[in-house]
């Protein structure tokens, strides 16, 4: 699809709304969803998360279950592999089932550099979606997960894994960094907490890519990276201005990734806290070579360019494969919707909430399987995305509230995203009960919003951007 499709005619009018699906039988009632939302409320804190620790005595919070494919196939808690214990767990029991764990656990070693360590990816997650509901125990257990990682940050920059022996990423960041507004944790009103969210942020700016880089040219570090976009952020700055040669994955765009990203960046240009017109100076290493590439580009450029990028990944249908990272097509719904419900006053340019509103109405018809629409964690991703598009989401809570145990929880595996790192013949996929529960509860918390202080008044913030993607035609 041609680049120029992605923005409306001028005078397009984004409140004319798409017909809904239809009725909808035996609806969901507002006392079966308050009773399954207290269930699962309780269920996340009987689980004592803020309790869990490695055998240093840290607290690591969530640890994912790790599985060789998204059926859950030789699932295994993280839990198990930290610190040794893998080994000591074969030992005790005599399970050879263990084995396949050994096998991938040095396959991951070869490819890191180091051992699996515990991760905070999960507890980012975790806090992004529940940090900012309004009930005491969640706000508890929210403010215990993020001490888990909240001054791990590197130069601005957060990581999956809790040591520095990995590379700092853009959608650790990000969604750290939306963390940290929807708990409260950063004060926008005070120094500190304007300078900590613009460090993040900036981190993100400068992991815009100098330049155009076809897939047959950009396969580096024994992985096919695909195409690079010119202004496009990538999930791994490769820039060595925080970490060196040794941490560098490679240079590679992803629009679950672009989505996560924007959502800091726009929530700190809504608030007047960066300049549109503001230069961002960007490098980059390409592997093998000594010589940095280097660019230059406003604020309100890259912006521009990254809107369009995850727009157009919406328009032309990819996000029906899914992504690298993210395999479920819903979690890219999700993440969109989220950027369309807060900034709202942007995202309109693109018609992007009736763009979405047929995506999820396509995706609820789509065949199941692995990452089909009926697993739990999917249906709470596309619950979110309908919500905040304003749909009915009859469909997605109904198969929420089938699949709910009695216990308040939900048990089977999900794969929330796979490790990149690892070949195809040892896939790693993270997911976990803890974060399925979470999507779900968030999913049946109706009318929640994350936003903190959102201006209803005309959006002159978005004027800057909305020209550049009109200029550019993309």
């Amino acid at each position: 699809m041609s680049r120029r499709h992605v923005v409306p005619p001028l005078g397009w009018d984004p409140s004319a709304q798409p017909e809904s699906s239809g009725p909808v039988r035996d609806p969901a009632t507002t006392v079966e969803l308050a009773s399954a939302r207290d269930d699962a409320i309780a269920w996340l804190v009987q689980q004592r998360l803020d309790e869990r620790r490695a055998a240093d005595g840290r607290c690591v919070g969530i640890q994912a279950t790790l599985a060789t494919g998204p059926d859950g196939e030789n699932a295994i808690e993280l839990y198990s592999i930290l610190d040794g214990f893998l080994a000591e767990e074969q030992d005790a029991t005599g399970d050879d089932g263990l084995d396949v764990w050994k096998d991938i656990a040095a396959v991951v070693r070869e490819k890191l550099g180091f051992p699996l360590e515990p991760e905070l990816f999960s507890n980012m997650l975790f806090c992004a979606y529940l940090g900012g509901v309004d009930h005491p125990e969640l706000k508890r257990l929210t403010t215990a997960l993020l001490r888990t990682f909240r001054n791990s940050e590197a130069g601005g920059l957060y990581h999956f894994f809790t040591s520095l022996r990995f590379a700092c990423d853009i959608d650790c960041t990000a969604i750290a960094a939306r963390a940290r507004i929807v708990c409260g944790d950063l004060d926008l009103g005070k120094l500190a907490g304007i300078r900590d969210l613009r460090r993040m942020t900036h981190g993100i700016l400068r992991s815009a890519a100098v330049c155009d880089v076809p897939a047959e040219r950009n396969s580096t570090h024994g992985k096919d990276n695909g195409p690079l976009r010119k202004h496009v952020f990538k999930v791994y700055l490769d820039d060595h201005e925080v970490q060196g040669r040794a941490t560098d994955r490679g240079l590679k765009n992803n629009p679950a990734v672009v989505a996560n990203a924007l959502y800091p960046l726009l929530y700190e240009l809504r608030q007047g806290l960066r300049q549109p017109d503001e230069v961002i100076v960007l490098r980059e290493f390409v592997e093998g070579s000594d010589v940095a590439r280097v660019g230059e580009a406003t604020v309100a450029d890259l912006i521009a360019t990254n809107v369009c990028y995850a727009t157009g990944y919406l328009i032309s249908g990819d996000w029906r494969d899914g992504c690298r990272y993210y395999p479920s097509p819903d979690a890219f719904l999700c993440f969109y919707s989220e950027l369309v419900r807060e900034f709202p006053e942007l995202l309109r340019a693109f018609g992007a909430r009736d763009l979405l509103r047929e995506a999820v109405v396509e995706r609820r018809a789509s065949a199941d399987g692995a990452y089909g629409p009926s697993r739990p964690l999917n249906a709470a991703f596309r619950a979110i995305a309908v919500e905040n598009v304003g749909l009915d989401a009859q469909p997605e809570l109904r198969r929420i509230l089938a699949e709910q145990a009695s216990d308040g929880g939900w048990h089977g595996f999900d794969c929330v995203y796979t490790l990149g790192t690892t070949s195809r013949a040892l896939p790693v996929h993270f997911g976990s009960s803890v974060l399925t529960s979470a999507l779900c509860t968030r999913a049946l918390m109706r009318g929640t919003s994350d936003g903190r202080c959102i201006p209803r008044g005309r959006a002159r913030w978005t004027d800057a951007i909305v020209d550049r993607v009109l200029r550019q035609g993309l």
